[in-house]
């Protein structure tokens, strides 16, 4: 069951996800190095519903798909994410996009520079996965394969 698609339907004001982002391995002068991961524990943050809506520039419409977006964290938020997880203040912003006419699925965005499609558990948890690899900044047609980032998470009311 996929919960994005419930939330959207039913227009839920606010949702809270809890993730868990590991970052690609790196190469180190012994070979592959892990990295600690970046985590949202829980309950996490809160992202709040943004309908869609369409912006007109004369003859030019375009479409914006309905999202919910990362409220910024309370101080006292941001300090229990510190205290409880390294790695939460790599989440700056965190949005998940209903499906449209330039997406066909959900997309969660992370940092505007991380996009993926959530895979949710078969039993009809609230829980789901994904993975992607970062926007290149190096030069197109660099060498060099990019590794997958790889994300856990959990979607609540």
């Amino acid at each position: 069951m996929n919960w994005l698609a419930d939330y959207f339907a039913q227009r839920t004001p606010a949702l809270s996800i809890s993730l868990a982002a590991w970052p690609p391995l790196r190469l180190g002068p012994e070979g592959p190095v892990l990295q600690s991961p970046r985590c949202l524990p829980y309950p996490g943050a809160t992202l709040v519903f943004r309908p869609g809506g369409r912006i007109s520039q004369g003859e030019q419409n375009v479409e914006l798909p309905a999202c919910y977006e990362m409220r910024a964290p309370t101080p006292s938020q941001a300090t229990e994410w510190a205290r409880k997880a390294d790695g939460s203040a790599f989440f700056e912003s965190v949005k998940i996009f209903a499906p449209s006419r330039y997406n066909p699925d959900i997309l969660v965005t992370i940092n505007d520079s991380l996009a993926f499609v959530p895979v949710f558990s078969a039993d009809g948890a609230p829980g789901f996965s994904g993975t992607c690899t970062e926007r290149a900044a190096g030069a197109p047609g660099d060498s060099q394969m990019a590794l997958p980032w790889s994300f856990q998470g959990y979607i609540t009311i």
